[in-house]
């Protein structure tokens, strides 16, 4: 039988039991299940709290122009139990406020505190760890959590996208005792994310804005994947997102060919149709609409591979796949191995990781 909690159906505890156990919980979400897959997975231990902690630097500039955004609503929340939180892109905790003392410390107590990692790797179902898994705004109460000392928890968590880059920059959390928790939650969640999201775009560059504004009109009539670059902004449609190209070698490229190129090759079977934002200059940057090979000598040469490691990808790569290769391998040792990490260093799930760790054999198979 379903128990409600301040207005939320809750589900009852032998699910989370049985599937410890091994085996098929009922009546729990289908996505609530596969996270707590993931969780097993990744090898969380359900009944330790051990949450571990990362040291958080200088301000980002998610957080400074987030957090003012949840402090005006803190105004009308104070009094009601409730925090709000904002984290990174690995769900580690890095800006929280509290309605009131109490809550503060129970939270202390469950080490929901700056520098906390809430990535689903490290605490398993949550919804911070969720919502930047999956890329959706998420909720999770009570008994949902994986972990057991979690079980007197609500939270809901909405993932923040920039306007201009379309990439993830992190997530916004709303914590709340599990008795306390109402479908309320979940709205205030993703209205913050909203107004984060309008608050990053004001504050934006008039530059990252035009790229905006060009990469949205030629979408509307191109006829192929289309990509608005500049020395450190891209923004891309799905299909040329697909190709995981880097914006660095992708920007070294376009600079090489000139401001007078029309057209580049990106690999053997890539070209792209190349229109500056201002003619005759690379300064506001420039449009590429993605197509097939183009055979023309004319065109800008590929982008380069990275230089050579002592890893042997497998034969047949193209300039672009290995240089991605070359890419996740640096990005693996800065994240120091942590896969999780490195996919949200690299914007991907850890899935596509997985994938793409077969494909280019950096998973110790030959």
């Amino acid at each position: 039988m379903l128990r409600s909690l301040g207005g939320i159906m809750t589900r009852p505890r032998n699910a989370w039991e049985a599937f410890q156990s091994g085996g098929e919980p009922d009546g729990v979400s289908g996505d609530i299940i596969k996270s707590w897959r993931r969780s097993q997975w990744s090898g969380v231990d359900p009944e330790r709290l051990d949450v571990g902690h990362v040291e958080v630097g200088e301000e980002s500039s998610f957080v400074r122009i987030a957090a003012p955004v949840l402090t005006r609503m803190a105004d009308v929340l104070v009094g009601s139990s409730t925090c709000l939180a904002l984290a990174d892109l690995s769900g580690n905790l890095n800006w929280r406020w509290v309605s009131e003392p109490s809550l503060a410390r129970a939270l202390d107590r469950y080490q929901f505190e700056k520098g906390a990692r809430f990535g689903e790797e490290h605490v398993g179902t949550n919804a911070i760890g969720v919502s930047v898994e999956s890329r959706q705004v998420a909720m999770v109460v009570g008994e949902e959590h994986f972990k057991e000392p979690l079980h007197s928890w609500a939270c809901a968590a909405a993932p923040v996208v920039h306007p201009i880059t379309r990439r993830l920059v992190g997530a916004i959390d709303v914590t709340c005792k599990a008795s306390d928790a109402n479908h309320f939650l979940k709205m205030v969640a993703r209205m913050l994310a909203d107004e984060v999201s309008s608050a990053l775009y004001s504050a934006s560059t008039a530059r990252e804005r035009r790229l905006l504004d060009a990469f949205v009109n030629y979408r509307a009539t191109a006829n192929g994947p289309v990509i608005t670059l500049y020395d450190h902004v891209m923004i891309a449609d799905e299909a040329a997102t697909a190709l995981k190209l880097d914006q660095k070698s992708l920007w070294a490229t376009v600079r090489a060919a000139g401001p007078a190129a029309t057209l580049i090759r990106l690999s053997g079977t890539v070209s792209a149709r190349m229109r500056t934002l201002t003619p005759g200059t690379l300064a506001d940057g420039v449009v590429l609409i993605l197509g097939g090979a183009i055979p023309d000598r004319r065109l800008a040469r590929p982008i380069a591979a990275a230089a050579p490691s002592d890893h042997q990808h497998p034969p047949g790569l193209t300039p672009i796949e290995r240089a991605e290769a070359e890419i996740i391998t640096n990005v693996l040792i800065e994240c120091e191995g942590n896969k999780s990490a490195a996919a949200s260093r690299l914007g991907i799930s850890r899935g596509t990781l997985y994938q793409k760790l077969r494909r280019y054999r950096l998973d110790g198979s030959s």
